[in-house]
């Protein structure tokens, strides 16, 4: 296991907050989430002067997992008030860094990125059909026009009932292909149901 990812859970485990999203909780339990070993072995390919930014940083828990393999160029944007203000407070604790999460909603103006990352982060706000997710997934990555995009998906194989993964956010490899046509694709499966909630890919474009 990671030598920082027990410091990562004592943290989060006291500083545990009731008003937090119960999914912010995958990072006090005693392993870490499945496809942080996937990333890892991923952005360990990478120079650690990369630049990274992340959509959707949540509570900060991945960057400050990417940032404990020694990326500096490290950024990331969170539309929760509350759960950006947590993730600056983690970050700036562990690694002396501040305002490394900007509050706001993806997409913004950014500089190039080597490295664009969205996991466990599944946007559909005002999107209500499979062609206007793929569109903002492909919107994103042109808006950052990165070197390499790590996303995460709910895969279709996932079938049940959920109100929070409607089936339109669920897509096929077929979907990400067609999608990001022209482009290097690789897959890695990161959580299956039923032994997980849902089941989801994570995918390298480049």
């Amino acid at each position: 296991m990671d030598k920082f990812y027990p410091l990562l859970k004592q943290y989060n485990s006291d500083n545990a907050k009731d008003v937090l999203p119960e999914w912010t909780k995958i990072y006090s339990e005693s392993t870490p989430p499945v496809y942080w070993n996937i990333l890892k072995n991923i952005l360990n390919n990478y120079p650690k002067s990369s630049s990274v930014f992340e959509i959707g940083s949540g509570a900060g828990d991945l960057l400050a997992l990417i940032m404990s393999l020694g990326f500096e160029n490290v950024t990331g944007i969170e539309q929760d008030l509350l759960l950006t203000e947590v993730a600056n407070k983690k970050l700036e604790h562990f690694f002396k860094r501040q305002d490394t999460v900007v509050h706001g909603k993806y997409p913004i103006s950014i500089s190039k990125p080597n490295i664009l990352i969205q996991i466990n982060c599944v946007y559909f706000e005002n999107i209500f059909s499979k062609e206007e997710y793929l569109f903002q997934l492909k919107s994103f990555y042109q808006n950052a026009n990165p070197d390499y995009y790590l996303l995460e998906v709910i895969d279709s194989s996932f079938t049940s009932e959920s109100k929070a993964f409607p089936n339109f956010v669920r897509l096929s490899e077929k979907n990400i292909q067609d999608t990001f046509t022209g482009k290097t694709i690789d897959s890695f499966k990161t959580y299956e149901y039923p032994y997980n909630t849902s089941s989801k890919r994570l995918y390298l474009i480049s």
